[in-house]
């Protein structure tokens, strides 16, 4: 009997102890769950804290950018001067949209090539472009055509339609993402001024932002700034003259010079240069001239030079080709898809039954190159239809003093130099 008590007692003992442990546990595991859902609270109001923190920054900054941005357009709107003509002076559309054509042809595509550019002009600003753009700017609904696109590589957008010009611009240390429109009846001048290592974009001489140098920049900026010269100045005529200043400008002297050497004769000028064409590995170009074309493939480190030449009327055809050459299908695809997306083409020269291709050109080059060719046969098929012995005696002396003005506005737009200027002035006299 005294062992049942004791078993028991044993036993009752075993179970208070389990009880008490039961207890103990769960009450671990309590403090374990409050501590842990205070933890979470706790994130959570930190997380909405640094939510709000981040929202409320935000909108600081979209504040400042807006109270920026407004404040410019005034300084831009208020400095303009009703007493000298807007940014277009008028000039109606056909006339202008003639223009563009040609001074982004003749004047921006020779010696800066597509994917090293940040100006586009109108026709160029294709369809997809200008769906971008309907994105990017709220202001922009693609119902008026750009006649002046500048995108640089890290997003910065100026667009100019003949009504409008919209801006998305980083400012200041913050990089504020400043957005916002001007009418163009508002602006007298836009330039994008060449500096020291920026093009500073300015408005009716109102400061707005700078735009690091990239690729041809530099250069984009120098034609941008004498296209609009030409507007005000109601010049739409491009010479040859012009065309070779501004292209020796872009390539250097010292390429000028290489060019130079397949020179027929002294006369001839370069209206077109496209830089790294063919090959990856060769460090090739092209140049057409007033009276050929030359294709130099330089292989590797320069070493040896292969020179090809061909005078327009030699060329019997000229086209350029997208589709691919190859009879593999693979490679067929993988060709049709590069050149599509890249936007690159073949220039196919025909001469004397024989075809000459150049390859990796860039769609909007090939294009150029062809209506230079074309261009070229039209005029020497002119010139043998007319006697013009007479009619150059009597156009001689207005003829040059028309390249002396175009000449000194070359000079104080920066795209040639004094010493250039004296020497093309000289040879000009000598002619009269």
């Amino acid at each position: 009997m005294a062992f049942m008590d004791k078993l028991k007692d044993v036993a009752s003992k075993a179970a208070e102890k389990a009880s008490s442990v039961k207890d103990s546990t769960m009450e671990g595991l309590n403090k374990m769950k409050e501590s842990t859902m205070d933890g979470i609270n706790k994130a959570k109001e930190s997380y909405a804290q640094q939510k709000a923190e981040k929202e409320a920054y935000e909108a600081q900054l979209e504040a400042e950018a807006k109270e920026w941005t407004e404040n410019m357009i005034n300084q831009i709107i208020d400095a303009f001067d009703s007493d000298r003509p807007s940014l277009f002076c008028d000039t109606d559309t056909a006339t202008l949209d003639k223009f563009t054509k040609n001074y982004y042809e003749m004047m921006v595509l020779p010696g800066s090539r597509p994917n090293i550019s940040c100006l586009t002009m109108n026709p160029y600003i294709d369809d997809k472009a200008v769906k971008k753009l309907t994105k990017h700017f709220a202001a922009f609904d693609g119902s008026e055509a750009p006649f002046i696109y500048v995108k640089e590589t890290f997003g910065q957008e100026i667009v100019i339609t003949k009504t409008t010009l919209l801006f998305r611009l980083r400012h200041g240390e913050k990089n504020l993402w400043c957005e916002g429109q001007i009418p163009v009846a508002s602006i007298n001048t836009f330039d994008i001024v060449p500096g020291e290592g920026f093009g500073y974009v300015t408005i009716n001489g109102v400061q707005l932002s700078e735009i690091k140098y990239n690729g041809s920049y530099k250069q984009d900026f120098i034609s941008l700034g004498n296209y609009f010269e030409c507007i005000r100045n109601q010049d739409f005529e491009i010479s040859n003259e012009e065309v070779d200043a501004l292209i020796r400008k872009k390539i250097g002297d010292k390429i000028y010079a290489q060019v130079q050497k397949y020179f027929a004769d002294e006369d001839e000028k370069i209206l077109f240069y496209a830089g790294g064409i063919d090959s990856v590995t060769a460090v090739d170009y092209i140049a057409c001239t007033t009276s050929q074309i030359i294709v130099v493939n330089r292989e590797m480190m320069g070493a040896t030079a292969n020179v090809k030449q061909f005078y327009y009327e030699d060329v019997t055809a000229m086209a350029t080709i997208q589709n691919t050459q190859s009879n593999d299908l693979l490679v067929a695809a993988l060709d049709t898809a590069l050149t599509a997306a890249l936007k690159i083409c073949t220039l196919q020269i025909s001469v004397a039954g024989a075809k000459e291709n150049i390859n990796t050109i860039y769609l909007t080059e090939g294009t150029r190159i062809v209506a230079i060719y074309h261009e070229a046969r039209k005029n020497a098929k002119k010139a043998n239809a007319q006697p013009t012995q007479t009619i150059v005696q009597q156009a001689a002396q207005p003829d040059a003093l028309e390249q002396l003005e175009k000449l000194a506005k070359l000079k104080d737009a920066g795209i040639i130099s004094e010493e250039e200027f004296a020497q093309k002035k000289a040879d000009l006299l000598s002619k009269l």
